[in-house]
């Protein structure tokens, strides 16, 4: 909103943006349009968020379902190693399993939107067990818990993604209805005032002069 003031000697500031003249309405409908303009900015924004959103919350619930089967999956091979070996082997042995684990999470920006980007490395590189004391569940059951791991970082990941996108789109909803509701019908209002003003001004000034003129032929 452009606002122009004058400071008088007394020290009072008055604000000139109101009054009917020709800049400043030239100057209304350019802070109208720009209004305009953010608005249908913001507009855009909000629905590319919008999009992006609902696509992650689609990843979201297919990992999830993903990570209830291999949850399934690795009950069932927990269940036949402890029949197998026992279960109190099997935490020892999976405690004992060096694993070589490594995030790298990067922030990327989607319309002025961080979101978390991660790269997860994860290598199982010594074996404390040999195959004397254990069956193939065993090398399952482990292969299982890592992969569950794996999609579990990815669904926190995605989880914060989703978070964030919500936060930010709800921002941009707020800014764009402000705008639509207070600030761009309070500069269409200015706008119509003064051109009424300026018009009503323009019919008296013409009005006074076919008087002058119709004294002077007369």
């Amino acid at each position: 909103m452009i606002c122009l003031k004058i400071r008088y000697k007394k020290g009072k500031i008055v604000d000139t943006s109101d009054l009917p003249t020709k800049s400043n309405l030239i100057k209304q409908k350019n802070a109208l349009n720009i209004t305009k303009q953010g608005y249908d900015l913001l507009e855009r924004k909000r629905l590319i968020l919008a999009k992006e959103l609902e696509k992650y919350k689609v990843q979201k619930d297919n990992l999830q379902d993903e990570v209830y089967k291999l949850m399934e999956e690795g009950k069932e091979l927990v269940k036949k190693v402890n029949i197998d070996i026992g279960l109190d082997n099997f935490v020892n042995i999976a405690n004992g399993v060096k694993i070589d684990d490594y995030i790298d999470i990067k922030n990327v920006t989607l319309m002025g939107c961080e979101i978390p980007s991660a790269v997860h490395k994860q290598e199982i590189v010594k074996r404390n067990y040999g195959f004397y004391n254990t069956t193939s569940s065993v090398d399952e059951a482990i292969l299982k818990f890592n992969k569950i791991q794996e999609k579990l970082i990815d669904y926190a990941i995605i989880e914060n993604t989703i978070f964030r996108l919500d936060k930010e789109g709800r921002k941009v909803r707020e800014r764009a209805n402000a705008l639509q509701n207070i600030i761009i019908p309070e500069n269409e209002k200015k706008v119509k005032k003064i051109s009424e003003q300026i018009d009503e001004r323009e019919r008296e000034e013409f009005a006074r002069l076919k008087v002058v003129k119709k004294r002077i032929n007369n």
